[in-house]
């Protein structure tokens, strides 16, 4: 994506801009025939780049790493798509890009109007250290390339290299992913704010009840329709009202 370092603020060593080919995931990797079909469509995957890659060398950023998780270097990597069936296609292209490159990758899937960040916990695959198992996935909502709101423009900003933390790379590397979980925070507290490691992981987990929750209700709800038995349905609406109060007790506390 053009511009994408005025975002990143990047050092100058740092970037590379240099385009990945579609074949050089067929000619090393083992892929499967929908992978394969992913890549030849044209109107999911238009071009690669390789933005940037941050390391000791490059960024004077101490490496990190321990029997699960490895952090040598981080990438930048841009993916661009067109706006056929976004919502479905950023998924597909974030699983092929993380799946077959090892290294923590700050994704960014874009087409003419808008575009998504991606982030992975990857933990060192136990049968082969050369590969990777991927743990969590993380993506903020679709921003407007013309016109980011309040809070997406706070977290673009959030984003510049000089307010990372710089310990290492994983606190650099998870810098990243705590912004995106912050900006998730941010749909539900109403303000942008990072967070730090330890309150990121509360949000996290609140954040996932309530998606949790959420399914529960639209699950509860269609037995409901279906319920012929009054007693049944009343206790059905009762189970409802109790799990929408919880979303709003912990949405409280977020």
């Amino acid at each position: 994506m053009d511009g994408i370092n005025r975002i990143l603020q990047l050092p100058e060593r740092c970037l590379l801009n240099k385009k990945i080919t579609k074949a050089f995931f067929k000619r090393n990797f083992d892929l499967t025939s929908a992978e394969r079909s992913l890549l030849d469509d044209y109107n999911i995957i238009e071009a690669i780049n390789w933005v940037a890659s941050i390391g000791p060398a490059s960024s004077n950023i101490i490496a990190w790493k321990d029997e699960q998780y490895i952090y040598e270097e981080v990438q930048v990597i841009t993916v661009q798509t067109t706006d056929n069936d976004f919502e479905r296609n950023k998924q597909k292209i974030a699983e092929l890009i993380q799946k077959y490159i090892p290294y923590p990758i700050l994704l960014c899937i874009y087409n003419d109007q808008a575009y998504v960040f991606n982030t992975c916990d990857k933990k060192i695959n136990q049968n082969d250290s050369s590969r990777r198992t991927i743990d969590k996935r993380y993506f903020t909502e679709d921003i407007l390339r013309s016109e980011p709101n309040k809070n997406q423009q706070d977290f673009l900003n959030s984003f510049n290299f000089a307010t990372l933390d710089k310990t290492n790379l994983q606190t650099f590397y998870n810098a990243y992913t705590q912004r995106i979980i912050s900006l998730q925070v941010a749909n539900l507290s109403g303000v942008f704010i990072p967070r730090t490691q330890n309150r990121t992981q509360e949000d996290l987990l609140r954040l996932e009840r309530i998606e949790e929750l959420k399914k529960e209700i639209m699950s509860l709800q269609n037995q409901a329709k279906k319920e012929t038995q009054l007693n049944q349905r009343v206790q059905l609406n009762v189970t409802i009202n109790d799990k929408r109060k919880e979303i709003e007790r912990l949405s409280a506390l977020i």
